[in-house]
């Protein structure tokens, strides 16, 4: 589950930063190489960076970019750990990248464990909060890192990763096309989200420890929004990060919400630490859980089609539902 690795740095992100063109890559530019093999791409997280290779062969992934990488039909050589998870990708999916070795977390990079593998490009992204050591992954191969600030940053990122791979993507039109069926949701429920309410949506720090909501800064909001729900204004005023932290004191502050929706995973599963807020009695003494309305949502923070997909598949799997009675 990846939800604490933004949140844990909070105040320490950084500014963004594009340097993207409309077909989707970081601005890239051709490098001087003769054969015109390699290229130049620039304003990225670590400045400009030169000797890229046009069609990279041997990749290591790192934060943020596993599940985008073989989105695009491609197998890294290398990820970071947990980049590459078989509850977040398709089943087919995960099968062809399941033995792909780690070679450290977002804490830090065994450097060795990348040379071993040969790369020739190293494809990542940060917010400023990240441990990694970027200078001596730079020594071994080109090092593209792209700025982020919140998971909408990520998914904006999509394009850019296909360029510094040197592929092409439908981005725009899949992004527009989920979008559509987001629309049509909403005009397909417009008199059960009419009389609905407000929503929310939850999830937890690995061990459940911590309670998160979504705010407007996330993902899951922005497709919540798209398909017409109205969503909980406490979390919409300028918030500082995509998820705000709510104690277990406060959550009797949901009170109010028609209904409530908490992070799984690709296959459905529920997010590691989510079932401790769903077995809290004063989560159960909510009026949306004693009338049957909480519901599964596929996390806003898997980055693939599939994925964006799903979350739509459940959301109207909820309104469905929901206009049943």
């Amino acid at each position: 589950m990846r939800l604490s690795r933004l949140v844990r740095t909070v105040a320490l992100v950084a500014t963004v930063s594009w340097g993207v063109t409309a077909c989707g890559g970081g601005s890239a530019a051709d490098s001087a190489d003769s054969d015109g093999q390699t290229r130049t791409i620039t304003d990225t997280f670590l400045g400009d960076v030169e000797d890229v290779p046009v069609d990279p062969e041997r990749v290591v992934v790192l934060w943020r970019t596993g599940a985008e990488v073989v989105d695009l039909g491609i197998t890294p050589v290398g990820q970071l750990d947990g980049e590459l998870l078989a509850e977040e990708l398709e089943p087919e999916v995960f099968e062809k990248v399941k033995d792909v070795p780690t070679v450290g977390s977002f804490e830090g990079v065994d450097v060795e464990k990348v040379i071993a593998l040969e790369p020739d490009l190293i494809l990542g992204m940060d917010h400023g909060g990240l441990e990694i050591d970027y200078e001596p992954l730079q020594e071994v191969a080109p090092t593209v890192i792209f700025t982020i600030a919140e998971p909408t940053d990520v998914w904006a990122n999509y394009p850019k990763v296909a360029d510094a791979l040197g592929l092409t993507t439908d981005f725009d039109e899949r992004n527009s096309a989920l979008d559509a069926d987001l629309a049509k949701l909403a005009q397909d429920h417009a008199d059960t989200i009419k009389g609905l309410g407000q929503v929310t949506s939850v999830g937890s720090e690995y061990d459940g420890s911590v309670i998160y909501v979504d705010t407007s800064k996330s993902l899951t909001y922005d497709r919540m929004t798209k398909a017409g729900l109205t969503y909980n204004p406490t979390y919409t005023k300028d918030p500082e990060r995509y998820v705000e932290e709510l104690t277990r004191e406060n959550i009797a502050s949901l009170a109010n919400q028609s209904a409530l929706f908490y992070d799984v995973n690709y296959d459905g599963s529920v997010m590691s630490g989510v079932d401790t807020i769903l077995d809290e009695p004063s989560f159960k003494r909510l009026s949306a859980a004693k009338e049957g309305r909480v519901f599964p949502l596929t996390a806003g923070t898997i980055y693939t089609f599939a994925a964006a997909q799903k979350q739509a598949s459940d959301l109207r799997a909820a309104l469905d539902t929901i206009a049943q009675g």
